[in-house]
């Protein structure tokens, strides 16, 4: 009989899965919290950096009350309204996310995806 091999928290679910965005986890700040699309609750990475890098490029953004940001996968936002310095990104699964940026609202999605 073989050894099942190591199999990384959540790495069997990225071929599957599209990542919405990655947050620190507020009750163990050295953690991930990962919002994939379709899925209400997020799961849990035991590394935010090796999240971070596993995940690909991800775009940083400050939330509107100036906490640390999440990364959210540009690929995985529909639209963004704009609303002055705070554009919502409407995810492909229909939820949402308010953002504080200034710039043009182009810059926060992949037009080649949608």
């Amino acid at each position: 009989m073989r050894d099942a091999p190591c199999i990384e928290p959540s790495s069997f679910l990225v071929g599957q899965k599209t990542v919405r965005m990655l947050a620190r986890d507020a009750q163990n700040p050295s953690a991930a919290l990962v919002y994939w699309l379709g899925q209400a609750e997020p799961s849990c990475e035991p590394n935010f950096f090796d999240a971070a890098r596993k995940f690909g490029s991800l775009m940083q953004l400050v939330l509107p009350d100036e906490r640390p940001g999440v990364f959210v996968n540009r690929s995985a936002v529909d639209t963004v309204e704009d609303c002055g310095f705070v554009k919502r990104l409407i995810f492909k699964d229909k939820s949402s996310l308010d953002v504080r940026y200034s710039g043009a609202c182009s810059d926060l999605c992949d037009a080649l995806s949608i």
